[in-house]
């Protein structure tokens, strides 16, 4: 199959360089929570580009994805300046191993930074499902307060789930408890962590500098899972016309 169809059910501009929006496919797409997709738009037609799929499979096949542009022009710009409902657009077969460890009942951090929020959410949705005993933690940074864009929904999280926790971290300016750092400094003033499955979302930079934090504090290798998005990466032909 040459892809999936989808159309465009929700847009909301989240800011000035950050959409979330939802779209349903024509037929099932099998993937798991924590994958991602590639995503062809009619305003970048042969040109694509790869995001996380912010939800858990769902009966009414709806998908949501969380895009910041990551400059004036490309797939990501596209997606958050000129996409609309209505609009139809391809979808790649899902890629990605990254998952909830279906053995584990350790408590679990996630720690997410920028758009990295989406497969987080993913999973978080996921666990919404059966989670009865496991504890969770999710680390959210960002560089500003007002960058925090998907906040009011995490709320709504956290009201619902009483095992969900969300604890932001502003690096380059202080948040609206006077406190500013990133989310390794939270890390260690929340912490320790003994016996915790960890899963580490963002930007290249974030996620090893994260990475390197979690060695410091002695956190196995085996317990982390990490998933890097690079918006400086260049957008990659979709399909040979």
């Amino acid at each position: 199959m040459d892809g999936w169809h989808a159309q465009v059910l929700t847009h909301d501009r989240r800011g000035p360089d950050v959409a979330v929006f939802t779209c349903r496919t024509g037929v099932p797409l099998p993937f798991h929570a924590g994958q991602h997709v590639t995503i062809e738009c009619p305003y970048r037609p042969w040109q694509s580009r790869a995001y996380a799929i912010a939800n858990a499979p769902r009966l009414d096949r709806t998908l949501e994805f969380h895009v910041r542009a990551g400059g004036p022009g490309g797939v990501s710009a596209a997606l958050v300046r000129r996409l609309k409902p209505g609009d139809m657009l391809r979808l790649s077969e899902p890629h990605g191993s990254l998952a909830l460890d279906p053995y584990s009942r350790r408590d679990v951090i996630f720690v997410a930074g920028g758009t990295g929020l989406a497969p987080a959410k993913a999973l978080i949705d996921e666990l919404s499902r059966f989670n009865r005993t496991r504890w969770i933690h999710l680390f959210r940074g960002e560089r500003r307060g007002g960058d925090f864009y998907d906040r009011a929904d995490l709320e709504r999280l956290e009201r619902r789930h009483p095992w969900l926790t969300v604890i932001r971290a502003t690096s380059e300016e202080p948040d609206e408890n006077g406190a500013q750092g990133t989310v390794a400094d939270l890390l260690t003033q929340h912490g320790p962590w003994p016996d915790h499955d960890f899963y580490v979302f963002g930007s290249p930079s974030m996620v090893e500098s994260t990475l390197h934090h979690l060695d410091r504090m002695g956190v196995p290798a085996d317990r982390i899972r990490h998933g890097a998005y690079d918006l400086t990466r260049a957008d990659r032909p979709a399909r040979t016309p």
